[in-house]
């Protein structure tokens, strides 16, 4: 790919998440209004709430890097240089933006899964638009988009769970130091 193409992929993905930040926004604002604060219905809200700066830059990080990797694989366009690039570099600010250094080899790891997978669904959509058209083939490269969405989610999860895990750790650790 050409650098302008690489920039043109790139501002259509700032347009997708602008456009789903807008949707995550107006979801919440939609079920704030309908729970009170204080209330248990809102277990995400309050898990979000109790967090300092640089938890919730680091799960910021992890929620972009999801999208990112969501749209790398419905794009079809595959994998570049500069896409593993920038995962890398957000998988890196969530990791090192709250010290969690110790974990930071698989995630690495995980990243490097995720672009193998990006990779491997665009070979798969490749050969079924270019080679050999085949309703089964298409049906196991539904089923692979599928799993490669559970495996990121499972990822962003696991991230958010060591990031809050971490933070809840740590404010204990302190409370016990005063």
């Amino acid at each position: 790919m050409k650098n302008e193409e690489i920039i043109q992929e790139l501002i259509s993905f700032f347009s997708v998440a602008v456009v789903f930040l807008v949707v995550i926004a107006l979801i919440f604002m939609i079920f704030c209004k309908r729970f009170k604060f204080n209330n248990k219905n809102i277990e995400l809200y309050g898990l979000l709430l109790d967090l300092n700066t640089p938890s919730l830059i680091s799960i910021s990080a992890l929620t972009i890097n999801y999208l990112f990797l969501v749209w790398c694989t419905i794009s079809f366009k595959g994998i570049q240089v500069v896409y593993v690039a920038i995962t890398l570099i957000l998988v890196l600010i969530s990791e090192a933006v709250i010290d969690n250094f110790k974990s930071l080899p698989l995630s690495l790891g995980l990243t490097i899964v995720n672009c193998l997978s990006i990779q491997v669904v665009y070979k798969l959509y490749q050969y079924l638009v270019e080679e050999n058209f085949s309703y089964i083939l298409l049906i196991v490269l539904f089923l692979l988009i599928l799993f490669v969405f559970l495996y990121y989610t499972y990822n962003l999860f696991r991230g958010i769970n060591n990031v809050v895990v971490g933070h809840k750790y740590l404010k204990g650790k302190r409370q016990y130091k005063v």
